[in-house]
């Protein structure tokens, strides 16, 4: 279902985002850090939405990670505007912010900047000029979360992409969330219920890799069992030899 959703994203003109390739490795893992950036970043909170992503997008600006600081600006603007998003990206002091959302993020700078130089007269700052313990937690879980996934993307190698390919992304973001679960049923219905994007022909190619994958499941167990080796071995991978990302596409 993925081959067909990501053939879609490369037939409407836009970049596959490299990060998407990390997701679908060891799923058992990553489902639940979906689960956990979708409540993160689109759950309750006195936090908006505009300025979550907002938070990320600084927070990735001051950790040296184009990517996630490229495709997270756009869906802030979304919200709070361009003029806004880029003011606070390129200059936050002489940005025209209000004060309390300068001083909200000049914290989270510091988490990502410098964590163990915080100190309680840092949160005790954010209290006295109305941010509430539920706004302050929620600011330093965004905040750690885009340092973790800072590290992912620039640890990994995943690259930057265009303008129109970061807006293609943030328009995805914007409309279904974080929460993308790689199983046939949830992509059928985020591709066919919320943008019916899914048409026979996908089905039919859906069917034919189906059918391809099965062939060839009992063709390795055939001549495995022939060799002697044990049904359920697996055969050797290659050591990488190109970008970590690359090297788990070729595995699906």
């Amino acid at each position: 279902m993925m081959e067909i959703a990501f053939r879609k994203i490369g037939q409407a003109g836009h970049a596959v985002p490299e990060i998407m390739h990390l997701f679908r490795f060891k799923r058992e893992n990553t489902g639940h850090l979906i689960r956990f950036t979708e409540e993160v970043m689109r759950g309750p909170s006195p936090l908006s939405l505009g300025m979550r992503e907002l938070i990320g997008a600084f927070v990735s600006k001051r950790s040296d990670c184009s990517f996630c600081a490229c495709a997270h600006a756009p869906v802030a603007a979304q919200s709070l505007g361009q003029d806004l998003v880029n003011e606070v990206l390129h200059d936050l002091e002489n940005s025209s912010l209000e004060l309390r959302d300068k001083e909200l993020l000049r914290y989270v700078g510091k988490v990502a900047e410098a964590p163990a130089s915080i100190t309680a007269a840092d949160v005790d700052r954010l209290k006295d000029i109305g941010w509430s313990e539920e706004a302050i937690y929620d600011a330093l879980t965004v905040a750690a979360l885009f340092k973790f996934y800072n590290a992912w993307n620039n640890g990994s190698g995943v690259q930057n992409m265009n303008a129109a390919d970061y807006s293609g992304s943030a328009q995805r973001l914007i409309n279904n969330g974080y929460c993308m679960d790689f199983s046939i049923k949830s992509v059928l219905k985020v591709m066919w219920v919320g943008r019916r994007e899914i048409n026979y022909n996908d089905l039919k190619g859906l069917a034919k890799i189906c059918a391809s994958r099965i062939v060839c499941g009992i063709t390795g167990v055939f001549k495995r069992s022939r060799k002697g080796a044990p049904a359920g071995a697996q055969p050797k991978v290659a050591p990488a030899t190109s970008p970590i990302f690359t090297q788990l596409e070729k595995g699906f």
